[in-house]
């Protein structure tokens, strides 16, 4: 998902099942992707999130992200772990699903882990609430059960609208910003 405009696909039903057989409960996956000493059920090398992002910069919208490979390596080490090959929470089904409850355990650990170690300083976040997890949970639910879930369901019944949808607020964007320039420059 690092296109403007990219919504999940849904998991492989296979990929599903295999989950599923590794894992009965969401305390079993917690104590797995937290143990790091444990055991990655899958090569890493089959694990497909973030593998464009390697190597340096990558331009998401009008911004620049900065991974470092050691952040990759740490995201591709935790989803081994997990059986989980593609982060897609499954947006047809429950938030509380135990699949979509590791994909949730998943991304919030990684956005810990690497916003604690200074990976996103240079975009002036606010680590004060890094020690909140209900609020980042709670953001979570709302940003990928909510706000993508809605878009995912749009784009179903309206081909392409994602992307028109991201098109429109650059454009938006940006005559905002001219707007803005020629304000600050006029004679008064």
């Amino acid at each position: 998902m690092l296109t403007p405009g990219a919504l999940p696909k849904a998991p492989d039903k296979q990929l599903l099942k295999e989950f599923y057989q590794k894992f009965l409960s969401v305390e079993e996956v917690q104590s797995v992707a937290q143990n790091s000493q444990g055991v990655k059920l899958i090569n890493e090398a089959q694990v497909q999130t973030l593998c464009d992002a390697r190597s340096g910069k990558r331009k998401i919208g009008k911004n620049i992200i900065n991974m470092q490979d050691f952040y990759i390596t740490y995201v591709h080490a935790i989803l081994a772990k997990l059986v989980i090959r593609v982060w897609a929470p499954d947006l047809e089904e429950a938030p509380d699903l135990l699949y979509n409850g590791a994909c949730r355990i998943v991304a919030l650990m990684m956005f810990l882990q690497i916003a604690c170690s200074g990976a996103y300083q240079y975009m002036c976040a606010n680590l004060i609430y890094c020690s909140d997890l209900g609020l980042l949970s709670t953001a979570y639910y709302h940003y990928i059960h909510y706000v993508l879930a809605k878009k995912l369901k749009k784009e179903a019944g309206e081909k392409g609208w994602a992307m028109q949808d991201v098109e429109i607020n650059v454009v938006q964007w940006e005559d905002n910003e001219y707007t803005f320039i020629w304000e600050k420059y006029q004679r008064k």
